[in-house]
């Protein structure tokens, strides 16, 4: 390869590294590579961002909870992902006549390679191959700032609800969480009301379908099936279409059991599988006053509400 790696490449490098140690490995994949340049101060990444109009912090809770978490299992990949991301940079470098591989070059190279936990974080933000390829060769960063894009910003709002009814069992599970229990919630998955009430919340907001029609009751695969997985699943259907989850706001309507003691970790779980921050996600618990079939405890009712973001960018 006929060209060297600029500073601002280097710096990434660097940073990715750092990344990598962090998460306990001694070499970086692709999502440590990317978050390191997202991390980068004043560096390409976050101009680049900028000009597509995606907000920098929401790229960088998108990689960190494919790093952790359930993300880590669904993005799990070698280092040689970056190490072909960043062959791929050089000879992007060695085409456009440039003897230094940039930032940017290593960014559109993540952009070409959608197999990797790098590519895949962008493509679900709606940062396609193609967006990367429009934007500004050298960017700040690289050797000069460029003035941003732009960015109208689209907002809208999903609504889930769900209810299942209580059977024995040896307990209840809600928001990801085990809350000890003489009884369960009875469905084809594991019963999980809240999870699916944002699921459903989530999918409708973006306009790709309803819980249902993704995780079919009458298929075997979904029998007994963890609901935080399937919620997962669903933020990265709506990724892909271009519409990202900001925050959410969850009501369980139940006599029992009370789910105070177990909001804080029931808002931990819902935020790793959503890609948010814990003070994103937010889970209250009402009675119904003794009022029904939820008051007569014949089983637990959830609402969630969800909204998302998706971005424009508006051609000068």
């Amino acid at each position: 390869m006929g060209v060297r790696f600029g500073s601002g490449a280097r710096k990434a490098i660097d940073a990715a590294m750092v990344e990598a140690e962090r998460h306990g490995l001694d070499l970086p994949n692709s999502l440590h590579l990317l978050l390191g340049m997202l991390k980068t101060p004043r560096g390409a990444a976050a101009q680049m961002s900028a000009m597509l109009g995606m907000p920098l912090e929401l790229l960088v809770r998108a990689v960190e909870s494919r790093l952790s978490g359930a993300g880590a299992v669904a993005m799990a990949e070698s280092e040689d992902a970056a190490e072909s991301i960043l062959r791929a940079a050089g000879e992007h470098a060695e085409r456009r006549g440039g003897g230094v591989v940039t930032e940017s070059d290593i960014l559109r190279a993540m952009g070409h390679s959608p197999a990797s936990g790098a590519g895949r974080v962008l493509q679900e933000a709606g940062i396609t191959a193609q967006r990367l390829d429009e934007l500004p060769l050298e960017v700040a960063g690289d050797t000069q700032p460029v003035a941003p894009a732009r960015a109208a910003v689209r907002i809208r709002t999903g609504i889930g609800y769900d209810s299942h009814r209580f059977g024995p069992g040896d307990g209840v599970i809600l928001g990801g969480v085990l809350i000890p229990s003489a009884q369960k919630l009875v469905g084809h998955s594991d019963g999980d009301a809240v999870a699916h009430a944002v699921t459903d919340a989530i999918l409708g907001g973006a306009g790709v379908g309803d819980i249902g029609e993704m995780f079919s009751d009458t298929d075997a695969v979904n029998k007994g099936r963890d609901s935080i997985e399937m919620l997962h699943l669903a933020v990265e259907r709506a990724r892909l279409s271009g519409w990202t989850p900001t925050q959410v706001d969850v009501t369980v309507i139940a006599e029992q059991p009370k789910i105070g003691p177990y909001r804080a970790s029931m808002r931990e779980r819902l935020a790793v599988a959503l890609g948010l921050g814990v003070s994103d996600v937010m889970v209250k618990g009402k009675t119904n006053e003794g009022m029904g079939w939820i008051g007569r405890g014949e089983g637990i009712a959830a609402i969630a509400v969800a909204t998302l973001n998706s971005f424009e960018v508006e051609r000068r």
